[in-house]
């Protein structure tokens, strides 16, 4: 549900703020900003509730999103590929997938984590990767790399538009 809202939060709002949580055009990348921020400001709140005395919470959350978000690319340029077009009604099923996979992988991770997940190395490895994956949000919201991933197929702009 969150997610969903934050396709149109900026349209609704404007602003940076939005900007940078919320899709500014129909890229595959702007997208991934409504797994990204949901995901993570629940995991926020699920560190404070239960993460904290949870091993393993930081890594395991890091690699739900990465998964989910891997999991929406890949799977968008395989079916577009194959049909050379996209249909909403596919692109939201995708969305879907990748965050229940996402969650997936999370419960059944953080039931029993694994050993590669339980070392403080492995907890700032991975903090750092989300603060990462937040700084490129914010960066190539304003300013991205020139290629498909960020191309608004709608527009054909980058990023916001100028």
């Amino acid at each position: 549900l969150a997610g969903t809202l934050l396709h149109f939060v900026y349209e609704w709002f404007g602003g940076s703020f939005w900007a940078i949580i919320g899709a500014v055009n129909e890229s595959t990348w702007e997208h991934l900003k409504l797994l990204f921020f949901p995901i993570l400001f629940f995991g926020i709140l699920e560190y404070f509730s239960y993460g904290k005395n949870t091993p393993g919470f930081i890594p395991i959350k890091t690699v739900s999103i990465l998964l989910g978000m891997a999991l929406i690319v890949v799977l968008f340029y395989t079916y577009t590929g194959i049909l050379g077009f996209n249909l909403a009604p596919i692109d939201i099923s995708l969305f879907v997938i990748g965050i229940l996979s996402a969650y997936w992988f999370s419960a059944k991770q953080l039931a029993q984590p694994p050993s590669w997940a339980l070392s403080s190395a492995a907890n700032a490895l991975f903090a750092g990767i989300l603060l990462l994956l937040l700084l490129f949000f914010i960066v190539f919201t304003f300013s991205p790399p020139e290629i498909g991933l960020f191309l608004d197929p709608v527009t054909g702009n980058y990023g916001l538009a100028s």
